[in-house]
């Protein structure tokens, strides 16, 4: 008879298994076994492509996620699916710059946004007012890349006294808005605030369900800028916080999530 198995350790299976143990031959067996797999956001990648190419259900859904890795890969993944962002200029590596053989010269408009590819919780996001602010962060990109982390992107500023999170947790959508400075994540600058309008929060939810339509994503945190009272997509975050949920709140969305999930399989 399969098994679930579960890497997650508030969920309780038929087999569980911590996500960083050695995957032994008898583990490898129960995974080959397994009739569904739940993981924690934190999986790798390998591990997560592992079970999904044995066509084994999985929660969650993180397929495009690894598919599209980094804020380069999620604005690709953006413009793939033709889902609205900020207008965002990819640059692989800082030699497109300095060394382009086209001798294509990029056209900047400041004030711009520069996004390092693997920042986290308003990591590596800076607001460039002038060309002496953009060659000073060149800098910095620069030790990224010695660093061997490689990928930036120069995105449009849009201004706004408020952004929005929309978190996904199964069929679950509940969306939150935020103030503050230039960085309106809780973990930095910004606060939580009521709705502003309530139009705009039915716009968030109808593009997270166009979102989630497209991705099959079901444990995201989608971040929305706005422009001209249009929701666009800022960036995915899967391994996000749980402050505006609330930590007892986010477990129990959990794991009915998960159940609802295994009633499918």
């Amino acid at each position: 008879m399969k098994k679930i198995v579960s890497f997650l350790p508030t969920f309780e299976a038929d087999v569980n298994i911590f996500q960083f143990e050695p995957l032994t031959q008898e583990l490898i067996n129960a995974i080959l076994q397994a009739k569904a797999v739940i993981f924690p956001p934190s999986i790798t990648s390998e591990v997560y492509f592992f079970v999904k190419n044995l066509n084994i259900p999985v929660f969650p859904e993180y397929t495009y996620r690894f598919m599209y890795p980094g804020k380069v890969g999620q604005t690709l993944l953006l413009k793939s699916l033709n889902l609205p962002h900020p207008k965002t200029i990819i640059i692989p590596r800082i030699c497109g710059l300095e060394e382009n053989p086209y001798e294509r010269e990029l056209e900047l408009s400041f004030p711009l946004v520069l996004k390092g590819n693997f920042g986290d919780e308003g990591s590596e996001v800076f607001l460039i007012n002038n060309k002496e602010e953009f060659n000073q962060t060149l800098k910095l990109v620069k030790k990224w890349e010695l660093s061997g982390k490689f990928g930036f992107l120069l995105q449009e500023y849009i201004e706004n006294s408020f952004d929005a999170r929309a978190v996904v947790i199964g069929d679950w959508i509940g969306v939150y808005f935020r103030e503050g400075g230039f960085k309106k994540n809780i973990v930095q600058e910004g606060k939580l605030i009521p709705s502003p309008d309530k139009n705009l929060e039915e716009k968030v939810i109808e593009l997270t369900k166009l979102i989630i339509k497209k991705t099959g994503f079901n444990l995201v945190a989608i971040d929305f800028l706005f422009k001209k009272d249009e929701p666009l997509v800022c960036e995915f975050n899967f391994t996000f916080g749980r402050r505006l949920v609330g930590e007892e709140l986010y477990q129990t969305l959990l794991i009915k999530a998960i159940k609802e999930f295994l009633k499918k399989v």
